[in-house]
């Protein structure tokens, strides 16, 4: 397989969701957690409401027979709570006060799956072989912030341009297409890589990508910046701005060191004491040092300017205007 083809020959996983709901039998309920887990990750609990919530076919996915982990019922979309407590009354499942009788006993897991979560996983960490963060050995002479927005699941993907002398922008790209993979989370790169792929042909030599999402500071060791590096095999940068593991050794200053297991794998940089940080790691062929420099290099207000711009740029391309 290809390298691109890792992030854009994916499965459907409305169809996958709604073909696990499918085999729910009358009589029976199971959990979104459960339907997560079949999936093959237990993250996508969330995912499973939403694709609930746009089922249009109520008797090939009875929906109703999704309820909460601990036997409540849950929403539903098709006519609330009560509705699906007089759906699932005649399909002889008993519910009160607004729970699952004898839950244990009619939770249904026997689910036939391919786990494509899992599949999509074992992607990630085999790309995740091909990580560098040994640093970048050339001159880097541009910076270019990538963000995207979204309406619905149509994505709209920018990539501002600085250089690196002057610290001024000098070009801006935006590219717009359908988002075919949901959000998930710790999965984001397969919702978006294939969006921004086509900002990737503007992308010169000396330049570093600068993310907005986390590189190696990231529960997978492998977050949206440093796969899409390792997928075009171009340096980048992790930006974000909730961390999501690791520890922040001190409690003030604007260029602080995030430590897992005692190994830096990034940093916290704010532009003054009073402004909350942003989380800066090596994305791919970068290493800590040089994204937390290149990052600070261009630390204006709480996010670097590339992404910043970038953000802006994206949402104003959602709206239908030009500003900046």
């Amino acid at each position: 397989m290809r390298l691109i083809d890792s992030v854009s020959d994916l499965p459907n996983m409305l169809e996958a969701t709604y073909d696990l709901v499918s085999q729910v039998p009358e009589g029976k309920v199971t959990t979104y957690g459960l339907v997560a887990k079949a999936l093959g990750d237990i993250v996508a609990s969330r995912y499973v409401g939403v694709a609930m919530s746009q089922n249009q076919d109520i008797v090939r996915v009875p929906c109703r027979r999704v309820v909460q982990s601990d036997g409540s019922i849950g929403g539903y979309t098709g006519g609330g709570p009560s509705k699906k407590t007089r759906l699932l009354r005649r399909e002889g499942v008993g519910v009160s006060k607004g729970k699952i009788l004898n839950f244990d006993k009619i939770l249904f897991n026997d689910f036939i799956t391919e786990f494509p979560l899992k599949e999509l996983r074992d992607r990630q960490r085999q790309l995740r072989k091909r990580l560098s963060v040994g640093g970048y050995r050339g001159r880097v002479s541009r910076v270019a912030g990538i963000d995207v927005a979204y309406e619905g699941d149509h994505a709209y993907a920018a990539m501002v341009v600085f250089d690196c002398a002057s610290s001024e922008e000098v070009e801006r790209y935006i590219v717009e297409g359908n988002a075919k993979f949901p959000y998930i989370p710790t999965y984001l790169a397969f919702r978006e890589i294939p969006v921004v792929a086509p900002l990737m042909e503007y992308v010169r030599e000396g330049t570093v990508l600068m993310y907005d999402g986390n590189g190696v500071l990231h529960p997978e060791g492998f977050g949206i910046a440093s796969q899409l590096g390792v997928v075009f095999d171009t340096p980048t940068v992790g930006i974000a701005k909730k961390l999501l593991c690791g520890e922040i050794i001190g409690y003030s200053g604007k260029k602080r060191e995030i430590r897992l297991n005692g190994k830096v794998i990034g940093h916290a940089l704010s532009s003054s004491t009073r402004v909350k940080p942003v989380y800066v790691s090596s994305g791919h062929r970068v290493s800590p040092a040089q994204a937390s420099a290149i990052a600070f290099r261009f630390l204006r207000h709480r996010v670097p300017e590339p992404t910043r711009q970038a953000h802006v740029a994206a949402e104003a391309a959602r709206r239908g205007t030009n500003n900046k």
